[in-house]
């Protein structure tokens, strides 16, 4: 092999492993996208329970209604909203490569082993699966 062929070669390499990189880059920044429109559409779903949560109880007191079972469901509603915020937020954390302080909530890089703002030993978060088909909106 003569010389201009081993480096067209060589450059041919190295531009498929940037295409690689900006391919891999380029998935990442969509992904991340999509996690942060599902965690504020998330967070108002919450909102909108806790709206009407508020109205069931002005309605139950000024009626004299007992309405007890439907607060109920919808305090059911919110912390099925809040278990998949949090699961969002660890797959956003796993996107950023950073664990969240079980201490004070400061996010720190994945190989820290103290967090940066209080000192507390960070414990790993464990790596959040992908869901394979979810619902996109």
């Amino acid at each position: 092999m003569n010389t201009f062929e081993e480096l067209f070669d060589d450059l041919k390499g190295k531009a498929k492993t940037v295409y690689g990189t900006a391919s891999k880059m380029t998935s990442d920044a969509v992904d991340i996208g999509k996690v942060r429109y599902q965690i504020k559409q998330t967070q108002w779903e919450i909102e909108k329970t806790y709206a009407r949560i508020g109205a069931v109880v002005y309605e139950s007191k000024k009626g004299g209604e007992n309405l007890d079972d439907v607060i109920a469901l919808a305090i059911a509603e919110v912390d099925a909203h809040n278990e998949r915020l949090e699961e969002l937020e660890r797959r956003l954390r796993s996107y950023k490569r950073v664990d969240k302080c079980p201490a004070c909530g400061k996010e720190n890089d994945v190989d820290a082993s103290f967090c940066s703002r209080c000192g507390a030993t960070l414990v790993r978060e464990q790596p959040v699966e992908e869901p394979e088909n979810e619902g996109e909106e």
